[in-house]
């Protein structure tokens, strides 16, 4: 009990101690004031807030709903401008290859080729009869033709080229076509193959091999032996085509591209290709499709993560062209793309392939259907195929990185900034009876015929109008941007410390009693 009353008068004690509390606040004066700051802060605060989120979301989707609809082919655009009338060189760079021991491929042996070249052809594109319809199509026809460089080819030569006189050995792709569309068949009869070889053996020095100029073998030749034998074979063309792309071809029938009106994500892709709305070349209807752009145009606002598609005429097939990476482009940013590993691979690794034919060797593209002769393409040097394609051909360069295919893509407008297009034609003997034809192996032989780079892109006017156009005012945008948040974000701060200094300023001691009057102190309340 003595200890519970000494507690009552300690607590009496301290009680009578605290009759009042003091803090720090503002005067009733002061206290408008203080909200017209704290207003400010918080609108400054928003404001800025807004300009970051607009830089970083609706700004990009604002620009390239612009670029989407700057990019569209249709009358003043430069794109249109571009693809009617293409300003920047495009070069076919051709290196044929000679075979110079004739008897030993004969025999079954390793073919030796000493490469000739390169020879610079100059690629011009004529688009005539040019209908833009009203469905967001582009029907057109189209011209390409070649004028040979010779500045270019025979810079710092000491023995010039000239394609038009310079002969090499290749084979003979007039009677290895019609031996191999004979065999196939199985249609010949015995007195039929007896005159076809008497033909060919009267026409010709050699059947297995020719000799012929490098134009010819690039723009196509009449060949006496298939005008004779068209009597077996009716609808048999009398023009050898070794490079088809770079030959004559019917211009009679409208190729037709979408102009991206409606849809930017269709822009340049074919529906049409000349006079087909499916290939007729393949064994699928997937094959067939005709997908992809010609390649000066892809959809704008490219992702990393999509590939884009390339129709090839070179191979009458579309192709996927897979992300790699980014580079500059003549200043300007470009997303780079190249041919997938799948691409080339025989149908056994990828069944997709069995409707282009791909039953030999992964790395070889059969272009048997489409040019109607044993003719397989490649990447130069055997690249990514098989290695005993480049084992069993001697005096070719040993295959890099560097002879790959890519091309470089501006990803906001979709337009190429640069391309290098690279492929090696090659022809396939296989052991036959038939007169001059390579006897003893029975494994085919694939024999390079010629290597064909083509490369293009923007020049320097192109691309500086390019950036004039979309990465000035971009760059413009996004500085006015963020220069409104910096200024904003500063302002937000100065509000704070005037706030501050006002508060600090203004803010004074005020004492208020512990127990409000009027209330009784009972402690025991």
């Amino acid at each position: 009990s003595g200890h519970y009353g000494r507690g009552i008068q300690i607590l009496f004690e301290l009680r009578g101690t605290m009759k009042s509390y003091t803090y720090r606040s503002l005067p009733d004066e002061a206290k408008p004031k203080a909200r017209c700051y704290i207003c400010l802060v918080l609108l400054a605060s928003f404001v800025s807030l807004f300009f970051i989120i607009f830089a970083l979301i609706g700004f990009p989707i604002l620009f390239q709903d612009l670029v989407n609809k700057q990019v569209v082919l249709t009358n003043g655009t430069l794109n249109f401008e571009q693809w009617l009338n293409p300003t920047p060189k495009i070069y076919k760079v051709v290196t044929v290859h000679n075979v110079t021991n004739l008897e030993e491929v004969r025999m079954g042996l390793a073919p030796n080729v000493s490469s000739i070249g390169p020879y610079y052809f100059r690629e011009y594109r004529e688009k005539t009869d040019v209908i833009v319809a009203n469905t967001y199509n582009i029907f057109y026809k189209e011209k390409k033709y070649y004028i040979f460089d010779n500045e270019t080819t025979n810079k710092d030569r000491a023995t010039p080229l000239d394609p038009a006189k310079d002969k090499f050995y290749t084979i003979n792709l007039a009677w290895v076509g019609v031996v191999y569309n004979m065999t196939c068949s199985g249609g010949v009869s015995p007195t039929e193959k007896i005159i076809i070889e008497a033909a060919a053996t009267k026409l010709k020095d050699d059947t297995l091999f020719t000799n012929r100029t490098v134009n010819e073998i690039i723009f196509g030749y009449k060949d006496p032996l298939l005008d004779v034998l068209k009597t077996f074979i009716p609808g048999l063309p009398t023009t050898v085509q070794c490079v088809y792309n770079m030959s004559s071809r019917d211009m009679n029938n409208f190729s037709v591209i979408h102009n991206g009106g409606d849809n930017s994500s269709l822009l340049g892709a074919y529906s049409q290709w000349q006079g087909y709305h499916k290939l007729p070349y393949w064994e699928s209807d997937e094959a067939n499709t005709l997908n992809g752009t010609e390649g000066l145009f892809f959809a704008p606002n490219l992702q990393p993560n999509k590939s884009v598609t390339t129709f090839v005429d070179d191979l009458f097939r579309s192709n996927p062209m897979e992300y790699i990476g980014e580079e500059e482009v003549l200043g300007i940013t470009s997303y780079k793309y190249q041919i997938p590993m799948y691409v080339l691979k025989n149908a056994t690794q990828n069944p997709l392939n069995s409707g282009f034919n791909s039953y030999g060797p992964s790395g070889l593209m059969n272009l048997t259907a489409a040019v109607n002769a044993p003719v397989m393409a490649s990447k130069p040097s055997f690249l990514d195929a098989e290695s005993w394609l480049i084992d069993e051909v001697v005096g070719l360069y040993p295959p890099n990185r560097n002879m790959d295919t890519n091309i470089w893509i501006e990803p906001h407008t979709g337009v190429l900034t640069k391309a290098i297009k690279q492929l090696q034609v090659n022809v396939m003997i296989e052991q036959s009876d038939w007169h001059g034809m390579m006897s003893l192996r029975k494994k085919p032989r694939f024999i390079p015929l010629a290597t064909i780079v083509e490369t293009g892109g923007l020049d320097k006017d192109l691309a500086d109008t390019l950036k004039h156009k979309v990465y000035r005012p971009r760059k413009i945008g996004y500085g006015l941007l963020y220069g409104l948040f910096g200024f904003f974000t500063l302002l937000t701060v100065v509000f704070v410390a005037v706030l501050g200094h006002h508060v600090i300023r203004n803010q004074g001691d005020v004492t208020r009693p512990l127990i409000p009057n009027g209330q009784k102190e009972n402690i025991y309340s």
